[in-house]
């Protein structure tokens, strides 16, 4: 009864081990496919979901900036509602970066030979190996902005998972056999502080979405069924925004208790203005 997040530079490795996994110890597996079901169920563009999981905000574009929030905070709440099921391989949906104090998720990192990589993209794309060199490196790049940006880490930290494999050292069926003993090791079974941590992630993504579907800049925290949610308001402002607050949470199943921390927007930018 455990949970396995796979995550890698190349998303076709991270699907062949994922898959290889769930077959070998009969678990579920769970991918980018849950974006459909995603979309349809929170009326929202299927391919704009699937594109913020790739695509890093912009200064400049605040409206879609909040969509691109929302968005990313909808897959976070559908996933984290999936891995509550347990015995579950997860790729392809950046749950390693959201699935935090939940002790029974084991969190895999697949490391790729970087010039063996070059090399096929080389050859796929028609290009010199330096340029696909250097498209491959790009491309580490953004996913790190992108993961700083939307989580306020690099996944490309090595602290952030538990095992961490190199596939230019260690063949893919051999990664298949640690990764199925590791998930075996006691500190990876499911446990009520590690199940109830997983559950008010889910309710705080659930929160989050909803609010972030008519405001920005909100951060949500669930402890048994109170919602805490932190936001900016204009002070003239921040009774009605805390009303609407209250009023949108207490809408989300689940929800007992909403309390409302509203930051004023103009000692804020005062303060900054000084750092």
């Amino acid at each position: 009864m455990s949970i396995i997040l796979i995550s890698s530079e190349v998303m076709a490795f991270e699907k062949q081990i994922a898959q290889a996994v769930a077959d070998a110890l009969g678990y579920t597996l769970l991918g980018p496919e849950i974006l459909t079901d995603l979309a349809a169920h929170n009326d929202l563009a299927a391919d704009k979901l699937t594109a913020s999981l790739n695509c890093n905000p912009s200064p400049w574009r605040r409206e879609a900036n909040k969509r691109w929030s929302q968005h990313l905070a909808c897959i976070e709440a559908g996933v984290l509602d999936r891995l509550k099921d347990d015995n579950i391989v997860c790729w392809g949906v950046a749950a390693h970066m959201y699935v935090r104090g939940v002790s029974h998720a084991l969190k895999v990192r697949l490391l790729v030979d970087e010039q063996q990589q070059a090399k096929q993209i080389a050859e796929e794309r028609g290009i010199s190996h330096k340029k696909a060199l250097k498209w491959f490196e790009n491309e580490k790049r953004n996913c790190a902005q992108w993961s700083a940006a939307a989580f306020g880490h690099s996944e490309a930290d090595p602290s952030m998972y538990d095992l961490v494999i190199n596939l230019s050292q260690i063949d893919p069926d051999e990664a298949v056999s640690t990764i199925s003993a590791a998930v075996g090791y006691r500190k990876f079974q499911p446990m009520t502080y590690s199940i109830k941590s997983l559950a008010e992630g889910a309710l705080a993504a659930r929160v989050k979405a909803r609010l972030l579907s008519a405001m920005s800049d909100v951060q949500v925290e669930a402890n048994d069924g109170r919602v805490k949610v932190t936001s900016k308001a204009m002070k003239r402002d921040r009774r009605k925004k805390a009303e609407t607050i209250k009023a949108m949470a207490s809408e989300v199943e689940g929800v007992e208790f909403v309390e409302v921390h509203l930051i004023n927007y103009v000692i804020r930018a005062a303060a900054e203005s000084f750092r």
